[in-house]
């Protein structure tokens, strides 16, 4: 049966998803929409002690199980401090950083709602004795320069339950799509494309049975350290991981945002597994599109992390092309589907000899 990836579900979903709030650890909000969108393709889920979302679908052999992997969770800050004047001091949660985004309105997670707050640096019209004055002169911008700014007291944030380990995130009405031509611009297309790249694949297999097992996996606190995925896969029978995320586009990787996927070869957990990428870049050229090859510094994914854990003999990583990584992201949509697609033909022609 030919592969018709639902372009128009594929997306929806994206735009579902990418608004949700996540941050490590906390991702309540993104579980409860993707137990949705399980529940409306009538398949059953787990939701493991570690707060992986897993859907086995059966396949039509169980000797060598796939496991197919994106993460749930966003880069976000946490509050570290309450000062006298109602300033919360913040610290990175996950690989952000304060020049990637800048003064913006936040929102703070609490048990009782949202709290609406300011990331701030104060006044530019100051001289050296002001926090933002130095940084006018071009010293570099650090989380310990910047604040927090609810208006509220510290008794009054003390009620709102705010204080150190209260999450804090992007604010939902600037998480929402942004089109330029043939390309979708966002915060958090790390990972929710990824998330509604592997519910399309899943759809795809409602329909056309894989040939092995296969086990999707919505992880937990992959910006963290990827411990939702070592713990799945450390309990699960998968031979081979393959983590869907964004890829980055740079100068120094060779890599470009167009419509061909990226298959990572190295990154700063290790090598993937060669022969996997080998098959894929295959399977690519016959469903009519190349693929990119690349060795990357500075990250690392579900997969990898797993394997360098000793928790799944063979990892790949099937990236859709992203600029401004960990930051306002611009993703070619002709690769996210390309991504569907090569994944989705993987799950019918997995690699049969296991050697390296």
């Amino acid at each position: 049966m030919p592969i018709e990836i639902n372009e128009i579900r594929l997306f929806n979903n994206v735009e579902r998803l990418v608004s949700l709030h996540a941050p490590s650890g906390y991702e309540i909000e993104v579980d409860m929409a993707i137990k949705d969108i399980i529940d409306c393709m009538g398949m059953k889920y787990t939701q493991d002690s570690a707060g992986n979302i897993i859907v086995k679908i059966p396949g039509k052999k169980s000797d060598h199980p796939i496991a197919i992997i994106s993460h749930k969770d966003e880069i976000s800050l946490m509050v570290k401090r309450m000062e006298e004047n109602g300033h919360l001091r913040v610290v990175p949660v996950g690989g952000l950083h304060p020049w990637a985004i800048g003064e913006t309105p936040v929102e703070l997670l609490t048990e009782n709602g949202i709290v609406r707050g300011v990331l701030s640096l104060g006044s530019k019209h100051v001289s050296n004795e002001s926090p933002a004055g130095d940084l006018k002169d071009g010293k570099g911008l650090t989380w310990d320069r910047m604040w927090v700014d609810c208006k509220l007291s510290p008794n009054e944030l003390k009620q709102c339950d705010i204080g150190p380990g209260t999450r804090v995130v992007i604010a939902r009405h600037r998480k929402n799509i942004w089109e330029i031509e043939n390309y979708l611009c966002g915060y958090n297309l790390d990972c929710r494309v990824g998330l509604a790249i592997i519910f399309e694949v899943g759809q795809q297999l409602l329909f056309n049975t894989p040939d092995q097992d296969v086990y999707l996996i919505a992880s937990e606190r992959e910006e963290i350290g990827g411990h939702g995925a070592s713990f799945a896969l450390a309990n699960l029978p998968a031979e081979t991981a393959i983590a869907v995320d964004i890829a980055p586009i740079a100068a120094e990787y060779g890599t470009k945002n167009s419509d061909r996927p990226i298959l990572i070869e190295k990154d700063s957990r290790g090598v993937y597994h060669a022969a996997t990428n080998k098959h894929l870049i295959s399977l690519a050229q016959k469903e009519g599109f190349e693929v990119q090859s690349a060795v990357v510094t500075s990250y690392g994914s579900d997969s990898s992390i797993a394997q360098a854990s000793g928790h799944v003999g063979r990892s790949c990583l099937v990236g859709y092309p992203g600029d401004n990584t960990h930051g306002y992201e611009i993703c070619s949509k002709k690769a996210i589907v390309n991504v569907t697609q090569l994944v989705t033909v993987f799950t019918h022609n997995p690699l049969s000899n296991l050697t390296s």
